[in-house]
């Protein structure tokens, strides 16, 4: 695990600008740097390495091929590295046993279509001297994190945009495109970012970069849509993804430094802990984080699973003091407003487990795979239902009944496609709250506009041959999905711990796409379908039906039952609570204050209001608001942007 940089074109900078710009990333790789400049090239690459496997120099960075006519710099892991070795070793010449030197090999051997062969998390950029042109690509599922920047004939890649600032030397702008996507979504879509100018490079693609100008971007991985689905009974079927599983765990453990893992209480780290455990000579470490405000910590089921697998357990508690001193640090490493309020929390978990291990397993991607998130995706049932699809046997009560409890949800009960009923959930915050509170002079925008639905729709027709609950998931694994594992990155790196995703493994994630829906979503029994018929989607979700049924499946052969049927609680922060102190405070201190950088972009009087708002515990989701707007300010401040 490390970062990369990479300048190419016709304003290279100087050698010292270079380094430093390759420096603001040395939390990510503190253990050694590494650098090849060569101006008569008009080529830089730079690494700062966290030594996972093979700690040894040969595995410093930039690393030649064995005929030196090609350089890499690369992050992340690539876990059948072994394998293909023995495949590439008739056509190459090794010289070291790290991963990064058998991508070189793949590269040298298939070109483009390597990428095809790689199992793993990466983002790497790979030099061909004789050709002059640059190589450059990011893993299919977007675990590790890559950007770009295009500027006057000159290409600039890095693993954090602090690192392309350092070199462009310019004023920073606000990306508004990028600010509304946060107010609404909580993170920028696509390959939007906070910053004018700087891109994120897209999941599942490649590019070749000639003579510094613009990439010609290729997409080599994309998410399986398999509309005609084949049911090979739920014994085989449960069987094979446990195996693959199984199998996915045991290559993410794959280290030459201490590894643990978050271990939450919840399904999906309790999953991934007992799947360790079984093959671990030791036990496990594991690591939970909470707050000792009633309902906002885990600890009792995480310590459930602790006790049952005989992990060897660490838990951190925090208060809300400790949470704000720690906030402007975790917005810092990561250049961004935070995705969500847990952030936080778990930055601060990966700084206390640092002083244990290196690397850490964590349960992202189980929700957005099988049917996690149950309100949102039983809605396309909902959906099904406005269009009038299975009414055939409703009776005229049943009928108005139905209409009664959707209007209530969604305020409508004809959405004109399955767009406008997702906007009508996904926002983080709601449309009229968003519209109350953007400076309409800033943002002149119509509704459509500042929801970015022409994104949403686009994102939902890669799929449109699925039914609505699996377009629903489809969408979520492939925007929902990246701000995720942007939160786990960021928290994690930035107190030098690599972060590993098993459910991410793509060979795993073309298995269960093409699983029937009933394996994720599934009525708890015949009685219950019927009684949903009239229901809503929040009436119906894990009330009347089971969300995340294989894995669960999975999880009962080893875990207390209490775990493996839990409800999801997801990762709690008490921002209501705190609203009225500590919350409130520094968002009136910072936003209202004259050197206040982001107050122009809010509507004043709005501004003042949600501020003056008291016991905001009981206004909904005020504290997240106001959460938000205290984020980018803060951002703004440590960033030293402006728009």
């Amino acid at each position: 695990m490390c970062a990369i940089i990479g300048v190419f074109g016709k304003r290279l900078p100087d050698q010292e600008q270079f380094k430093k710009a390759r420096d603001t990333m040395t939390h990510r790789g503190p253990d050694d740097a590494g650098l090849y400049y060569a101006p008569e090239e008009g080529v830089a690459l730079g690494h700062r390495r966290l030594s996972i496997i093979d700690l040894s120099v040969d595995g410093r960075q930039p690393l030649f091929s064995s005929d030196k006519k090609m350089a890499i710099v690369f992050n992340g892991e690539i876990y059948n590295f072994k394998e293909l070795r023995k495949e590439l070793e008739s056509s190459y010449v090794f010289g070291t046993k790290t991963d990064t030197e058998v991508i070189l090999a793949a590269y040298k051997k298939w070109g483009v279509e390597c990428l095809r062969h790689l199992r793993g998390m990466f983002a790497f950029a790979i030099w061909d001297r004789e050709k002059k042109e640059l190589f450059v690509a990011r893993d299919r599922l977007g675990i590790k994190p890559l950007f770009y920047s295009v500027k006057n004939g000159t290409f600039y890649v890095a693993s954090e945009i602090k690192a392309i600032l350092a070199l462009l030397n310019e004023r920073r702008v606000l990306n508004k495109r990028g600010f509304l996507d946060y107010i609404s979504y909580r993170y920028p879509l696509g390959e939007e970012t906070f910053f004018e100018g700087i891109c994120s490079f897209k999941p599942g693609y490649c590019a070749v970069i000639k003579d510094g100008s613009s990439p010609v971007f290729k997409k080599y991985w994309e998410l399986p849509v398999v509309a005609q689905k084949v049911d090979a009974g739920e014994g085989e079927v449960l069987a094979t993804t446990e195996k693959l599983l199984t199998e996915a765990v045991q290559s993410h453990m794959i280290s030459d430094v201490p590894l643990g893992a978050y271990l939450s209480g919840g399904l999906d780290s309790s999953v991934l802990v007992a799947m360790m455990s079984a093959v671990s000579s030791k036990p496990v470490k594991t690591f939970s984080v909470g707050f000792s405000e009633k309902d906002f910590n885990e600890f009792e089921h995480a310590r459930i699973v602790a006790k049952a697998l005989k992990t060897d357990h660490h838990e951190l508690s925090m208060r809300g003091d400790e949470y704000f001193s720690l906030l402007p640090e975790t917005i810092r490493f990561k250049d961004a407003p935070l995705h969500v309020p847990n952030e936080v929390p778990l930055h601060a978990l990966s700084k206390e487990l640092k002083k244990y291990i290196t690397v850490v397993l964590s349960g992202e991607g189980a929700d957005e795979l099988f049917g996690g998130y149950g309100r949102v995706f039983r809605s396309g049932y909902d959906f099904l239902r406005m269009r009038g699809d299975g009414l055939e046997d409703f009776s005229a009560e049943e009928k108005e009944k139905l209409r009664i409890n959707l209007k209530q949800k969604y305020g409508v009960t004809h959405p004109k496609d399955l767009a406008d009923h997702l906007l009508s959930q996904y926002p983080y915050t709601q449309y009229q709250d968003t519209h109350a509170i953007l400076n309409k002079d800033v943002f002149p925008f119509t509704k459509e506009e500042v929801l970015n639905k022409q994104f949403i729709e686009k994102a939902l027709a890669t799929a449109e041959a699925l039914l609505p609950e699996e377009q629903l998931m489809h969408f979520f694994q492939r925007v929902h999905l990246l701000g995720i594992l942007g939160r786990l990155d960021n928290a994690a790196m930035g107190a030098s711990v690599e972060g590993r995703v098993p459910f991410i493994d793509h060979v795993f994630v073309e298995h269960v796409s093409a699983l029937p829906l009933h394996y994720k979503l599934r009525w708890k029994s015949e009685e219950d379908r019927i009684l949903s018929k009239t229901l809503h989607s929040g009436q119906i979700s894990e009330v009347h039906d089971s969300t995340k049924y294989l894995l669960r499946k999975i999880g009962e052969k080893m875990l207390p039952p209490e775990i493996a049927w839990r409800t999801k609680l997801g990762f709690p922060v008490p921002l209501d609570a705190w609203s009225d102190g500590v919350l409130k405070k520094t968002a009136r201190d910072l936003l209202l204050s004259t050197d206040s950088r982001s107050r122009a972009l809010y509507d004043i009087q709005t501004l003042e209001k949600w501020l003056s708002i008291e016991n905001t515990s009981g206004v909904g989701k005020q504290g997240r608001n106001i959460w938000a707007l205290l984020n980018v300010e803060i951002w703004m401040r440590e960033c030293n942007v402006t728009f």
